[in-house]
């Protein structure tokens, strides 16, 4: 295996924190993937709908909007926390 011709692009700088906190933000959307299925949403309060979804919104988002802080050395910002009826955890690391 030629590690050299990547595709993925090289890690510079401090681009392994943007990359280390998207994969924890994409264990965080997998933990929650179960929620938004038809036939669990479907048996959520209005509440806890908009709970999870409002949840998942600000995840996608996080990275970009923190983004910068990433690159510019700061190695982890505190991510949302998730509605407290789900149980999800931000996994150790």
């Amino acid at each position: 295996m030629d590690l050299n011709n990547s595709n993925l692009p090289p890690i510079t700088n401090n681009n392994h924190y943007l990359y280390r906190n998207r994969n924890l933000r994409n264990e965080l959307l997998r933990q929650s993937d179960y929620l938004i299925l038809p036939d669990v949403y479907s048996g959520l309060t209005e509440e806890q709908k908009k709970e999870i979804t409002d949840y998942r919104k600000e995840l996608r988002d996080f990275i970009n909007l923190h983004k910068d802080e990433y690159l510019s050395g700061v190695g982890f910002i505190k991510f949302p926390d998730a509605p407290e009826w789900t149980g999800i955890k931000l996994p150790n690391y």
